[in-house]
């Protein structure tokens, strides 16, 4: 089964495209931060859904973190940070998803020796007002405990828990906070598509030992479709859903909390018929690869069986070779006696393997066949008494006996029970 948390894509932030670190940072951790590059401010303290957030590997604030990226960098072009936003399982506890965010931006710092700045983000609460209402409450205990709730309520949230990532595109001493060399390894054309599968494959090995210790089934796999149905583990046809940005997002919310009888957006329409083609595709292929397990299990059952049955006839060839070839009536004898499969044919009675089955016998060697009798073959007495009539109100058992005391009613024996600390309970 498949994680819907199974999304985590990378991004980089880079003066060409108008971005700037120290705006990203103001988002992700919903503070204000200045520019000192460009003397823009950035203020997010209004914005709600901040769960937590952390530096790794820099002692300072996150705004002098960004600040000195920026000023690491001269080209007007220049790629300031890298940002990844995974999605985190809705499962796991608040605790565990900072433990597995903070394990994996340590990892980050350990391979690329950059420094990062993390953000946990809680999800989007279907109505608006009921969201910041919660938000202003959160600082008491009671109201804290009440927002936590409602993020894992499906029906006021999308349940979309997720982390912003944002690491720096140099190395950072982690003794004076210098910034050094660029990490060209994840620039480069060849090295760039390895390191950032490593990256990727990393969080999910993590995000699943999470999954697996709260006891979920569920795992991630950030392999593409077309990967995933290479090796058989998906159908084929998949396609992404495509998606939608803040814009239409809003546009959706509003449309659905005012009830409006407005058609969807184009983008909401063709996701909808997108996921129920995947959904179709994804229940026909379960399907057929159930029918090809049972048909696989079948088969070799089959093999199995036919095999087992192959040498049993082969020990029994062995087995009657060994009697057929025996030199003396002893090695006979011992040869009968290791026998554990002899098949004689009926009405072949007079054989080798007969006869010696029946010297065997006759010298005590293996019981007759009346071993297992009871003796009422033999006895008239015993078998007369089984085609008496009986009234099973007063028939009396013969091992029971007649005498002066003799009671018709068995009363069960009182049993001492046994040793312990055992107490009665009258349910």
């Amino acid at each position: 089964m498949i994680h819907p948390a199974s999304h985590c894509p990378l991004l980089v932030i880079s003066r060409g495209n108008g971005r700037s670190a120290v705006g990203a940072a103001a988002y992700i951790a919903r503070c204000d931060m200045a520019d000192a590059r460009t003397g823009r401010s950035f203020n997010y303290r209004k914005t709600t859904g901040l769960l937590s957030h952390c530096l790794v590997n820099w002692q300072g604030t996150a705004e002098d973190l960004w600040n000195a990226a920026e000023a690491a960098e001269n080209r007007c072009n220049a790629r300031v940070a890298r940002e990844l936003r995974p999605a985190l399982p809705a499962e796991l506890p608040l605790d565990e998803q900072r433990r597995l965010v903070h394990g994996f931006s340590l990892w980050l710092r350990d391979k690329f020796g950059v420094a990062v700045h993390y953000a946990l983000h809680a999800p989007s609460f279907h109505d608006k007002a009921e969201e910041r209402r919660l938000w202003r409450e959160r600082t008491s205990d009671k109201g804290n405990d009440a927002y936590l709730a409602a993020l894992a309520d499906p029906a006021q949230t999308n349940l979309n828990f997720h982390a912003h990532i944002l690491f720096t595109t140099r190395r950072v001493d982690r003794e004076t906070g210098a910034f050094g060399e660029k990490t060209r390894e994840l620039d480069d054309r060849k090295t760039g598509p390895e390191e950032l599968l490593a990256i990727r494959q990393e969080w999910q090995k993590r995000t699943n030992a999470a999954l697996a210790r709260t006891g979920s089934r569920a795992r991630i796999d950030l392999r593409s479709y077309d990967d995933m149905a290479a090796v058989g583990d998906a159908p084929e046809g998949l396609v992404a859903q495509p998606h939608m940005g803040p814009r239409e997002t809003a546009n959706e919310r509003k449309r659905a909390n005012e009830k409006s009888s407005a058609s969807k957006s184009r983008i909401e329409a063709e996701r909808e018929g997108v996921k129920a083609d995947n959904d179709a595709r994804w229940s026909c292929w379960m399907q057929l690869r159930a029918l090809y397990r049972e048909k696989a299990r079948l088969e070799e059952s089959a093999r199995i069986a036919e095999e087992r049955e192959r040498a049993r006839q082969q020990r029994a060839e062995n087995e009657k070779r060994r009697i057929a070839e025996a030199e003396s009536a002893a090695e006979q004898r011992q040869a009968v006696e290791d026998a554990t499969t002899l098949e004689v044919p009926r009405g072949d009675k007079d054989n080798i393997y007969t006869r010696a089955i029946a010297a065997v016998m006759s010298e005590g060697v293996i019981a007759p066949d009346d071993q297992g009798s009871s003796g009422y073959e033999t006895d008239p007495d015993a078998a007369e008494e089984f085609e008496k009539k009986i009234d099973p109100e007063t028939f009396t058992p013969p091992d029971l006996g007649e005498g002066e005391n003799f009671d018709p009613i068995v009363k069960p024996k009182k049993r001492k029970p046994p040793p312990g600390n055992f107490q009665r309970t009258r349910g």
